[in-house]
């Protein structure tokens, strides 16, 4: 374990206040905060959002599972992965093969776990449950309960890679999940940025 210095000390939380409760998709709380040296912070204000499986999917044949589909946060149509919100109490593996199934009819023969990641680094927030799912087959039809319109594409690396660089991807998770699969060729993709 490394050596913990005054300034890599846990904060303490004195006291937290629920501000907005819209379960189960949002509270946010403010917290009266000790940090180590002694200040205190009356008003740092935190998130609670349900955290999620974030799906790298592939079928035998190596086409990456992706969605073309609106997303209101970045006001836009781009391209997204399987994957969904953990229902209370859900392991994270659980929902991913869930999502996977209901969202695309598909099942995996292998999953890996890529680790779980806070997606806010202040105020919290959800956290990301990221897998790489392979030899992923169509075992029956999707269930289409999103808010809007969904089209499945089964691109190559390099559609992929080419959608990447032109810009399709808006989600931070989701090219953090491209990222960890494809370490190399995303540095590339990126490397000729869109406008």
């Amino acid at each position: 374990m490394p050596n913990r210095t005054p300034g890599h000390l846990p904060w303490t939380v004195l006291n937290s206040r629920s501000l907005l409760n819209a379960d189960p998709f949002l509270t946010v709380r403010v917290e009266t905060v000790g940090l180590p040296d002694g200040r205190l912070i009356t008003d740092y204000y935190q998130l609670d959002m349900p955290s999620f499986a974030c799906i790298f999917a592939e079928t035998p044949d190596g086409r990456i599972v992706t969605y073309r589909q609106y997303r209101h946060g970045p006001r836009k149509v781009g391209l997204v992965f399987p994957g969904g919100h953990l229902s209370p109490g859900e392991a994270p593996l659980d929902a991913a093969r869930r999502e996977l199934k209901e969202e695309t009819g598909m099942e995996a023969e292998t999953w890996t776990g890529l680790g779980a990641y806070m997606v806010n680094a202040n105020q919290g927030g959800a956290w990301s449950h990221m897998f790489h799912a392979t030899g992923c087959r169509r075992v029956t039809d999707p269930v289409s309960d999103d808010l809007e319109d969904t089209e499945i594409l089964l691109l190559t690396r390099t559609e992929l890679l080419e959608a990447i660089g032109r810009g399709e991807i808006h989600l931070l998770t989701q090219i953090a999940l491209v990222s960890m699969v494809l370490q190399t060729e995303i540095a590339q993709a990126l490397a000729h940025p869109h406008p």
